[in-house]
């Protein structure tokens, strides 16, 4: 019998070559193994800061927005700014990494009062002050003010439930109670001309809260 010696040689070289691949393919997948182990850990240390805070109204639910600034620049607190959401889904808007946007609470039409944004910290809530506000000028208001959302229609101009509104009044009773002196406005009187809080909003219940 004939032994074809090239034949072996490459049958070998076969043999090395797709060991080689195997190899190849098996450092590989360890690799990418490792660096999801390590995107895994970067999420859940990123997630533990993010929800690293303490509720400061105790009724409250935690549920924590992604949109804030850490601390306030050295800004004292004095402003309560009541908002409308024109439309719900606020909580889940508020977590959407694309919105940019937050609050310190949300009051749901059920009274359920939802903490997204530690009070120590600046929430993204005032947006653009106009020219024609008396605001105009001063530092951010989103740093020397606390952001409240009440839950309202598209329109902003729904007869809101007296839940959410006992709840809300508690809510800013509670703030009141805390930074003593804390002026409430509206957020249409920074972005003057917005529909926010809009019609049948009863703010002479929040302010003598």
């Amino acid at each position: 019998m004939q032994i074809n010696v090239f034949s072996y040689i490459v049958f070998g070289l076969k043999i090395s070559n797709y060991k080689l691949e195997v190899d190849q393919l098996y450092f590989h997948h360890r690799r990418k193994n490792t660096i999801m182990k390590y995107i895994a850990l970067l999420l859940c240390i990123t997630v533990g800061y993010i929800h690293s805070w303490t509720i400061d109204y105790l009724p409250a639910k935690q549920v924590s927005s992604p949109h804030f600034n850490r601390g306030r620049s050295g800004q004292a607190i004095t402003c309560l700014t009541l908002h409308g959401t024109a439309g719900g889904g606020t909580v889940s808007w508020f977590q959407n990494p694309s919105s940019k946007v937050s609050a310190h609470y949300v009051v749901e039409q059920d009274g359920t009062v939802v903490q997204m944004v530690s009070e120590d910290d600046t929430a993204w809530h005032n947006g653009v002050v106009t020219t024609n506000s008396v605001f105009y000028g001063r530092p951010n208001p989103n740093l020397w003010c606390i952001g409240i959302e009440f839950v309202r229609n598209t329109q902003n101009n729904n007869i809101m439930p007296e839940a959410q509104i006992a709840s809300g009044v508690r809510l800013v009773a509670d703030i009141k109670r805390r930074y003593r002196g804390i002026n409430i406005y509206t957020h249409d009187q920074f972005n003057v001309g917005r529909t926010c809080p809009g019609p049948n909003f009863p703010l002479s219940r929040f302010k003598n809260a």
